[in-house]
C-alpha cells in the first residue's frame, strides 16, 4: 500500500517514472514477449497443467517486470478513485463546521446586544448614571458673589501671566481668572466698602484697576444632596474669611477667638471625602488648601501682627476663588 500511495495521479505526473502509460507499455510488451516465448509450448502440449507451471515460475524470479505486473496496477487505480472521495469529504465537513460555528457565535453577539442581557456589554452612554441632584438643598444657595478689583482683562493666558508676574514682584496678589477672556484680580471682598478700600490702596500705588461684581452661578450643576451641602459649606468658608481678611486690612476687629472658631469648622470639613465627582479633577483639592492657607495667614497675623500675611491671605482667597469657579463648572 505505501508503494501505491506514493505514485498517485494528484502530483499531476511530475514524477515522469511514475507515468501509469509508460507501465502500461511496458507491461503490454512483457506480455507479448513472454506469450510468443509461451505459445510455442503450448502447441507442443496437450496439456493445460503445463502452462500454469510456466506462469508460476516466471512469477518467481524478482525484477523490474515483477513491479510492472498488471495486479499492482489495478491497485493503483482502485487508491486513486477511493482517495478522492476522502479529502472532498473532509474539506465538506470543515467548511461545514466553520459556518456553524461562525453562525452560532453570530446569533449569540446578537442574543446579548438586544435582549438586554445583565451580562452583555452596555452600550455607551446607555448605562451612565447620572447623579441625581440636590433635593433639601437648593442649588441656586450654591452660586458666589463676591466684589472684586481688577487690574485687567487679556485675551492670551500669556499676556495675563506676564502682568501677573509683575503685580507679585511688586508683592501684590494678583491671580487669572479663565471665564471667555482672561481676567487678572489682584484684591476680593464681600462688601462694596472692602472693595472701595482695595482699589484705593492699589490706586495710590500707582495702578490702574476696576472695581466689578464677580458671580459664581452654580444653578445648573449636577450633584447629590451629600455633595451639594459640602459644596455650600466652602463657599461660606470662602465668604466668612474674606470678611476676616477685610477686617484685619481695614483695622476691623479679627480675634483669636475668631480664629479658632473658623479653624475648628474648617478642619472637620477638610477631612471629609465629598461625595461629588468632579471633585478632584475640578479644583475641589485646591479649593481646600487655598482656604487654609489663608486661615494660617491669618493666625499668623494675630500672632506677631505683621500686615503682610494679610495679604498672602488675599492671594489664598483668590486662589479659593479661582478654585472654586473651576470645580462649579466641572459640575455643570
Amino acid at each position: 500500500m505505501k508503494d501505491g500511495r506514493t505514485i498517485s495521479i494528484r502530483f499531476n505526473g511530475e514524477n515522469k517514472d511514475c507515468n501509469p502509460e509508460l507501465h502500461k507499455e511496458e507491461s503490454a510488451a512483457a506480455e507479448e514477449k513472454e506469450f510468443e516465448w509461451i505459445l510455442p509450448e503450448r502447441r507442443d502440449s496437450k496439456k493445460v497443467v503445463d502452462l500454469k507451471k510456466l506462469q508460476l515460475q516466471k512469477k518467481k524470479p524478482s525484477g523490474k517486470k515483477q513491479k510492472h505486473m498488471l495486479p499492482l496496477r489495478r491497485k493503483k487505480k482502485k487508491q486513486r478513485i477511493v482517495s478522492k472521495p476522502m479529502v472532498i469529504h473532509k474539506n465538506i465537513m470543515i467548511s461545514v463546521a466553520s459556518a456553524v460555528f461562525l453562525g452560532v457565535m453570530f446569533g449569540f453577539i446578537l442574543l446579548m446586544v438586544f435582549s438586554g442581557n445583565e451580562n452583555a456589554a452596555p452600550v455607551s452612554g446607555s448605562t451612565t448614571e447620572v447623579p441625581p441632584k440636590a433635593t433639601n438643598v437648593n442649588t441656586e444657595e450654591l452660586s458666589l458673589n463676591l466684589k472684586v478689583v481688577q487690574s485687567g482683562v487679556y485675551s492670551t493666558e500669556e499676556s495675563a501671566l506676564e502682568f501677573q508676574q509683575r503685580l507679585k514682584d511688586n508683592g501684590f496678589p494678583a491671580a487669572i481668572i479663565n471665564s471667555d477672556n482672561y481676567y487678572l484680580l489682584i484684591g476680593v471682598s464681600q462688601t462694596t466698602e472692602g472693595q472701595n478700600a482695595l482699589a484705593g490702596y492699589f490706586e495710590n500705588k500707582g495702578e490702574d484697576v476696576y472695581a466689578k461684581e464677580w458671580n459664581i452661578n452654580a444653578e445648573a450643576v449636577n450633584v447629590s444632596e451629600e455633595g451639594a451641602s459640602h459644596l455650600k459649606e466652602g463657599k461660606e468658608f470662602i465668604e466668612q474669611l474674606v470678611a476676616m481678611d477685610l477686617n484685619g486690612l481695614t483695622d476691623e476687629e479679627l480675634t483669636d477667638e475668631m480664629i479658632k472658631n473658623a479653624e475648628g469648622r474648617l478642619t472637620e470639613w477638610s477631612e471629609k471625602t465629598p461625595d461629588i465627582d468632579g471633585w478632584t479633577k475640578g479644583g475641589g483639592e485646591e479649593l481646600v488648601t487655598s482656604l487654609n492657607g489663608a486661615l494660617n495667614e491669618m493666625k499668623a497675623y494675630t500672632s506677631n501682627e505683621t500686615i503682610s500675611s494679610l495679604w498672602l491671605a488675599q492671594q489664598h482667597l483668590l486662589d479659593a476663588l479661582v478654585s472654586y469657579q473651576e470645580l462649579v463648572d466641572s459640575l455643570k
